[in-house]
């Protein structure tokens, strides 16, 4: 009986370590005349987790965070696995700021990507994609559908 029971532990810890991530909302997003799937977050606790810990972020995809009013991020690449472009975007869709090849930080202190004003959006998609789609301050990105809902209130 005893043997059983700690069985039975084993397997509902091993199955808690191989649970998927919760899967975010999807935004069709038009970046430079390509699409991309990215993942919305606009949350709290999502921004803060972003995409810490993924070994990879292939082409066309990326995530889309979507900032309360007035927010000026500052972003970092703690934890992170991978290089990334990171999008500064206004509420408008135009991209004010462009950080390109941004790696990941191995030890602290750890580089901070700071908005120069107060923004709505940051994306961030695999390294070297601003540079592919020549993405440059002043462009207008198409956020789909997403671009006109209201912002997040936290």
């Amino acid at each position: 009986m005893r043997l059983a029971g700690i069985l039975s532990a084993v397997i509902v810890l091993l199955g808690l370590t191989v649970l998927p991530c919760q899967a975010q909302p999807l935004v069709e997003a038009r970046l430079g005349g390509q699409v991309f799937q990215l993942e919305l977050v606009a949350d709290p606790e999502s921004r803060r987790q972003g995409l810490m810990g993924r070994t990879l972020l292939p082409a066309g995809t990326g995530m889309l965070f979507d900032f309360p009013p007035g927010t000026s991020p500052a972003i970092w690449m703690r934890n992170m696995q991978i290089p990334l472009d990171l999008l500064f975007v206004d509420e408008q869709g135009q991209l004010l700021q462009v950080f390109s090849e941004v790696p990941p930080c191995t030890e602290p202190p750890c580089a901070i990507y700071r908005a120069q004003q107060p923004l709505r959006f940051v994306i961030e998609v695999p390294a070297g994609t601003a540079g592919q789609l020549n993405l440059q301050p002043g462009d207008r990105l198409d956020l789909g559908d997403h671009q006109s809902s209201p912002a997040p209130s936290f």
